[in-house]
């Protein structure tokens, strides 16, 4: 069978090359064609069926990437379920050895503003409908987060002293780059974090939380205050394959 195999290899090759041989401007003096006339027997014996030739990767992925995913939906907004499953099937894998890295500085002023007229941008860009709607989730939050803030702060003076920044990137001192804007290349992006919790009363993945990024902010206080730097950040619920528990986290934190 081996010499049979080889034997037609050689026969087709040499009628191949003297059909198109004329037509071809390197006279088939193709990398391809090479492979498959001297090597491609030698390789199947050495390591099996050539990836071209077997459909066992493929089939394995399309179990993994395809299948397993759509049972895990309800049949409703198939894709996005799918995508939203192996997104967050891929954070979950990350390997173990974490990098930390913190966030250095942010980038790409959105918006500058009193913290007074927050609620008025909200409301207008909600009714305007001109950003996404995890912006406009994001400020919700932030206006709450900034209310039991402010509440808290006895000394501090009125909101009108109170400036507020919102960026839409933020650089990691890994010098990644983390998003929470409505327009990045014509499509809202915002990005998928893995945070390390420290000395936090949380159910975690060994010591880790997974969520999206909704804001990123500053508070500048003009009366000798710092400037106070804000991610909001809306946890994912997810499961730990070593631990068979759901980690249900649904808050937004400062």
């Amino acid at each position: 069978m081996k010499f049979l195999l080889k034997n037609e290899i050689i026969d087709w090759t040499r009628a191949f090359v003297k059909l198109f041989k004329r037509f071809s401007p390197s006279s088939l003096q193709l990398p391809k064609l090479h492979m498959w006339r001297y090597h491609t027997i030698h390789t199947i014996q050495r390591y099996g069926a050539i990836n071209g030739l077997t459909t066992k990767t493929y089939e394995t992925l399309h179990k993994n990437w395809v299948k397993n995913p759509y049972r895990m939906t309800n049949k409703k907004n198939i894709l996005d379920q799918m995508f939203k499953t192996i997104r967050r099937q891929t954070i979950i894998s990350i390997p173990k050895k974490i990098f930390k890295s913190k966030l250095e500085i942010m980038k790409s002023l959105l918006w500058e503003l009193p913290i007074s007229e927050l609620q008025s941008l909200q409301i207008k860009l909600e009714h305007e409908k001109i950003v996404d709607d995890l912006c406009i989730e994001g400020m919700n939050h932030l206006i709450n987060c900034l209310d039991h803030y402010l509440d808290e702060k006895s000394n501090v003076s009125e909101s009108e002293d109170i400036y507020l920044k919102i960026y839409a990137t933020g650089i990691l001192s890994n010098n990644e780059i983390i998003y929470a804007t409505s327009k990045f290349h014509g499509r809202a992006r915002f990005s998928d974090v893995a945070i390390a919790m420290e000395d936090a009363d949380y159910l975690t993945d060994d010591g880790i939380c997974y969520g999206k990024v909704l804001m990123l902010a500053e508070i500048s206080f003009l009366l000798n205050h710092p400037i106070l730097p804000i991610v909001l950040v809306h946890w994912y619920d997810y499961y730990s394959k070593r631990h068979p528990i759901k980690f249900s986290i649904c808050s937004e934190e400062i």
